[in-house]
Parts: C-alpha cells; sequence; structure tokens
C-alpha cells in the first residue's frame, strides 16, 4: 500500500492504487493546466514583445528610410544642380559654335549668291544676245514669207487670169459648137420632119439619130458629139471624149441600127469604120441582139452592143474607161499607144465582168417584179392542190363511213352532197 505525504501536518497517509491513480490524473490536471496558463502566458508575453519590437523595428526602418530619402534627395538636388551647371556650358559652347558656324555659312551664302549673281548677270546677257538673234531670224523669216506670199499672191492672180481667159475661151468655143450643133440639129430635124411624111424607114433611123445625138450631147457635155455625114464611111455619130481640162481621151464610134433582125456583117463594118475614123471603141446601138443572146448590152467580137434604153448607161461606162486610160497614159510614159492601151482595157476579161455585173443589176432590177409574180403564183397553185387534196381526203372518209353504217344515218355535210341544180364541190374537182 502506497502512502502520501500531508503536505500541512507532514503525517503519512496510506492510500489504496485506484484512489492513488484518481490524485496523481487530478495532479497532472492541476500541473497541466498550470503549465498551460504560463505557457499561454509566456507566449502572451512573446507576443507583445515581438510586437513591441516589430513595432521599434518598423520605427527603426522608417527613420533609416527617411534618412535615406534625405540623402538621396540631397544627392539627387546635387547632380540636377551639377547637370544644369555642365547643360548650361554644353548650350553655350554649342551657341558659340552655332554663331561661328551660321557665320560661316551666312558668308557662304553670301559668296554663293554674288557668284550666282555674276553667273546670273552674264547668262541674262547671253539671253538677251540668243533673243537678239532670235528676232532677227523671225524678221528675217517672216519678211522672206511675205515675200513668197506676195510672189506666190502675184503667181496665183496671173494663173487665176490665165485660167479664167482660157476657161471663157473654152466657153465661147463649148457655146459656139453647142449652138452649132442645135442649129444642125434644128436643120436636120426639120429636114427630118419634112420628110417624115414619106414614112420611110430611112427617115425613122435618121430621127433615131438625131434623138440619141442630143441625149450624148446633153448626158457628156464636156465631149464633142459629132454627126458623121450620110453616104461617108464612119458609124453614125463620133463621140471625142474630153477631160474637165479639155484632154481629149480618145474617141467612141457608135452605130445606130433600127432593123428587126440582127446582121453579122454589122461587126466587119464598123471595125473597117473604127479604123477610117482612127477611133478606139465601137458601139452598135440596136434592138436586135445576135442571135441565142439573151443579154441587153454584150461584147461581141470586139465590139460593145446594146439596146436603145441602156445606150447613155454603156457610154457612161465606156467614158470612163477612156478617161482612165487618159490619166494612166499621163503617168505611165512605157505604154505604146494610147489606142492599144485602150483597146487592151476595154476588150479585158475584168472589163467584160465589171459590164456584165452592171448589165446584170439591171436585168435583176427589170426581171424583179416578175420573178415574185410567178413564185407567188406557184404558192398559190401549191395551196390550191393541198386545198384540193384535203377535200378529197374527206370525201373519201364520208364515203367510207356511209358505206359502214349506211348513208341514211349520216347527217348532210354541205359542199360534200348534191343539191337541186347545184354541184358539189367533190364533183368539180372531178
Amino acid at each position: 500500500m502506497n502512502t502520501i505525504k500531508c503536505p500541512n501536518c507532514g503525517q503519512a497517509i496510506e492510500i489504496s492504487e485506484a484512489l492513488q491513480g484518481q490524485i496523481e490524473a487530478q495532479v497532472l490536471a492541476a500541473e497541466h493546466a498550470k503549465h498551460q496558463t504560463e505557457l499561454d502566458q509566456v507566449r502572451a508575453e512573446s507576443a507583445s514583445e515581438a510586437k513591441r519590437a516589430t513595432e521599434a523595428a518598423k520605427v527603426a526602418a522608417q527613420r533609416q528610410l527617411d534618412g535615406e530619402k534625405k540623402l538621396l534627395e540631397e544627392q539627387a538636388a546635387a547632380d540636377l544642380e551639377l547637370a544644369k551647371t555642365r547643360l548650361q556650358a554644353d548650350i553655350a559652347n554649342q551657341q558659340r559654335q552655332s554663331a561661328a558656324e551660321n557665320e560661316l555659312a551666312i558668308k557662304r551664302a553670301q559668296d554663293d549668291a554674288a557668284a550666282e549673281k555674276l553667273a546670273s548677270s552674264k547668262l541674262r546677257d547671253q539671253l538677251s544676245e540668243i533673243m537678239t538673234e532670235l528676232r532677227a531670224e523671225r524678221q528675217a523669216k517672216e519678211n522672206a514669207q511675205l515675200e513668197a506670199q506676195k510672189k506666190l499672191a502675184e503667181d496665183e492672180s496671173q494663173i487665176r487670169e490665165t485660167a479664167t481667159r482660157e476657161a471663157d475661151e473654152r466657153h465661147r468655143l463649148d457655146e459656139a459648137a453647142k449652138d452649132k450643133r442645135i442649129a444642125d440639129m434644128q436643120r436636120a430635124l426639120d429636114e427630118a420632119q419634112r420628110k417624115g411624111a414619106q414614112g420611110s424607114q430611112q427617115l425613122q433611123g435618121e430621127i433615131m439619130e438625131l434623138d440619141f445625138e442630143g441625149a450624148l450631147a446633153t448626158a457628156f457635155r464636156d465631149d464633142l458629139v459629132e454627126p458623121i455625114a450620110k453616104g461617108v464611111r464612119g458609124g453614125d455619130i463620133r463621140q471625142t471624149v474630153r477631160s474637165g481640162q479639155g484632154t481629149v481621151c480618145g474617141v467612141m464610134l457608135w452605130e445606130i441600127k433600127r432593123t428587126k433582125n440582127w446582121t453579122e456583117g454589122w461587126i466587119g463594118k464598123l471595125k473597117e469604120d473604127l479604123r477610117s475614123e482612127k477611133a478606139n471603141i465601137p458601139i452598135i446601138v440596136t434592138e436586135a441582139m445576135p442571135k441565142d443572146s439573151a443579154q441587153d448590152i454584150m461584147n461581141h467580137e470586139g465590139v460593145w452592143i446594146c439596146k436603145p434604153a441602156l445606150a447613155v448607161v454603156l457610154g457612161t461606162l465606156l467614158r470612163k474607161s477612156l478617161l482612165d486610160v487618159g490619166r494612166q497614159k499621163a503617168l505611165d510614159a512605157n505604154r505604146t499607144t494610147n489606142a492599144e492601151a485602150l483597146y487592151n482595157f476595154v476588150t479585158s476579161h475584168e472589163f467584160v465582168q465589171q459590164i456584165e455585173v452592171m448589165v446584170e443589176t439591171y436585168r435583176d432590177m427589170n426581171e424583179q417584179v416578175t420573178k415574185e409574180r410567178v413564185a407567188f403564183e406557184k404558192l398559190w397553185a401549191q395551196r390550191e392542190k393541198q386545198a384540193q387534196r384535203l377535200l378529197l381526203g374527206t370525201a373519201n372518209i364520208i364515203g367510207s363511213m356511209q358505206g359502214q353504217i349506211g348513208q341514211a344515218s349520216m347527217p348532210r355535210i354541205k359542199g360534200l352532197e348534191l343539191g337541186d341544180g347545184e354541184e358539189s364541190d367533190i364533183s368539180r374537182l372531178i
């Protein structure tokens, strides 16, 4: 058994193990609580001490920071003052250097300006000399142009006067020739009218010649149209083709025939007349064209043949060919003779084709109405046959149906039945 000593009297007291355990537990708890209280006090004191130390450290750090800040501000002020001093010194040096450079630049600019002024003065002097020379050259050129214009005006005036005189003379001669032709034609016409009562074929031919001669003279006023006297070999009318300047470009020999039948001997006779008259182009005007020919204009064995209605048209084309050959002759000195050149041209395949094209155009224009009429008549005939076939087919169908079901059962169809004294459409077709 264990004993414990009383703390007051010091006497030993016996205790059991259970009680001893309880007492020990109570003692331990009391000690633990005491120790915890002391520990809390120590912790509180430590925290307070740490707080005081922290506050002191903060105050010390703030003081140190303020001191360092003050030192930095003082150092910065000193550095700033030093920088200001250095900057002012640099600015002063730069100003002195810039002033020197400006003075040097101004001096250089003044020197350059003086040199440019001197050069400009020299340039102005040179320019003035050049302008003076140009004005002198321009004046000389203008004077030369004025002289040339004056000379040209004088030449033009002389040329105009000469041309006017020549034109007046040509006009006078043309008028005289025209008056003579008119007088001759009037006399011939009077003579023809006097003989008209006889009604001879020869007189009718002469009237036709006179009428055609007048038509040629009217159509080609620059040309010389002359009748060939009766009984003299050389055709009926001689047309001398002349350009607008009066240059003779060739001769066309016209033969007028007023017969119903073509005679092949006309070709040989007109060729002989062509040589005797020294003409270039032979032409026969007739209503009777060569056998088996359906053309109104053609070239037959080197002789042009046309109907009276196309004579002036053919004359215009052939006259143009003579004018073209005349111009070509003036440009081409190597051509042998005008007659050979003209003969080669008017007998060439190209020229014949051109004339044939114009004739075809004329014939197409005349035959266009006939062709259209034939085409429409053909179309109408085709439509009429189609209508007839349609009517016959309808009648066959009706007849077949009447044979199957009886005529009495079929209704009457107007146009397919015979009435009293009437003929049906089918009967007319049959």
